[in-house]
């Protein structure tokens, strides 16, 4: 029996639909590449991402609060203790390195089929690297709030969500991770492939082994911070 729905379906489907809004907005200021900084300065671009994490984290909660369930339950760990802060950053550094080699492995398999995996890794590297000690720290308050904000919605809310929508943990994974994929549209199609190959199942498969959300979001953050800092 799988378990209940933490949010009402309307509210869903408006966050769903604001996902897509965005996604395809993106796509069409820039013509299917990556989003870049206005003037160069990715000052402005991480703080409107920032912004973006954050609203997005709070139309969540907002219908999870009316539907009468607590972050508690989506989150499923103990954040104000010592333990689960220990088991957040231990098992998500642990799980970090598997998540790359996953991502490397199907970046491999996409490149031997033909496609412009590497190029377009490259124009997201270019358009979202920081440069210098102020687009650096400001990198990493993002990539920490990418970490909590997308991990909370997308394998904290959706996965949930979509559990009971379909009838169990196996649907819940694999349509959460294509709405993570779908979310990063802007990007170009194979991307969105890549993304919910590489990035939303192995991140699911975490939270779930890990029932709770410390580990994926320790393991995302990680992720974010490095491939900005070192470029890729």
């Amino acid at each position: 029996m799988s378990a209940p729905p933490v949010a009402a379906r309307r509210h869903t489907l408006i966050i769903l639909g604001v996902l897509a809004l965005f996604s395809v907005l993106s796509a069409r200021s820039t013509g299917g590449a990556p989003i870049t900084a206005a003037g160069g300065n990715r000052l402005v671009q991480y703080g409107s991402l920032l912004a973006g994490e954050w609203l997005l984290f709070y139309g969540v909660w907002r219908g999870l609060k009316a539907y009468g369930t607590p972050l508690s339950s989506i989150f499923d760990t103990s954040w104000g203790s010592r333990r689960g802060l220990v088991i957040a950053i231990v098992g998500g550094a642990a799980a970090w390195p598997l998540v790359r080699l996953v991502a490397l492995g199907a970046h491999v398999a996409l490149a031997h089929f033909g496609a412009p995996v590497a190029a377009d890794a490259a124009r997201v590297q270019a358009a979202m690297e920081p440069h210098g000690l102020a687009e650096s720290v400001l990198w990493v308050a993002l990539s920490i709030s990418a970490g909590i904000c997308e991990e909370f919605v997308y394998r904290g809310y959706f996965m949930r969500q979509f559990s009971a929508w379909f009838g169990g943990r196996g649907p819940g994974l694999f349509a959460s991770a294509l709405v993570f994929g779908l979310g990063h549209a802007y990007q170009g199609p194979w991307q969105v492939l890549l993304i919910t190959v590489a990035y939303g199942l192995p991140m699911g498969a975490l939270a779930l082994l890990a029932r709770g959300l410390g580990p994926s979001i320790v393991a995302h953050a990680l992720e974010d911070v490095v491939a900005g800092l070192t470029g890729g």
